[in-house]
């Protein structure tokens, strides 16, 4: 099925009440402390539960972000094949929508988004929790230049 104009705009709203979602779980992670004092528990415990939260708004988002711009760059013509996520960044990286750097950074951020649902490692967890607000902008920021990109086109 060759994707429509119309799916595409469907598709970038669910990416950006997504990426809301996600700033809004990266912004309760720097209370962690408060919210822990006003509920009277452990703060540990709060973070593991904020954090896990965390953890699934970027897996969530992460797949959103990356089928959006699949997506994307099939409106424009593009065929991407296969149609998975580092294949996918690479083709941006050519279309001139992210940069060497970007690139790099979304390998990366792939990477993650793989060890967070095939493996559970508790100190790999909060190093990639601690990586989340970076994805997030650039996620934020690889939405923007799609949009602004398609707007251009029309």
């Amino acid at each position: 099925m060759v994707p429509t104009t119309q799916t595409l705009i469907k598709k970038y709203q669910k990416l950006i009440a997504a990426l809301a979602t996600l700033k809004a779980a990266i912004d309760d992670m720097k209370n962690v402390e408060m919210i822990a004092r006003a509920i009277n528990e452990y703060p540990e415990k709060i973070h593991k539960t904020y954090r896990d939260s965390l953890i699934q708004r970027f897996e969530y988002t992460f797949d959103l972000s990356w089928k959006y711009v699949a997506e994307y760059l099939e409106v424009g013509g593009k065929k991407i094949d296969p149609k998975v996520p580092k294949m996918v960044f690479r083709e941006c990286f050519k279309a001139n929508i992210i940069n060497e750097e970007q690139t790099r950074l979304a390998m990366n951020m792939v990477d993650h988004r793989n060890l967070t649902t095939h493996g559970y490692d508790e100190p790999l967890i909060e190093e990639i929790s601690q990586s989340i607000p970076v994805y997030y902008k650039f996620m934020e920021q690889l939405a923007t230049a799609a949009a602004i990109t398609s707007q251009t086109k029309n």
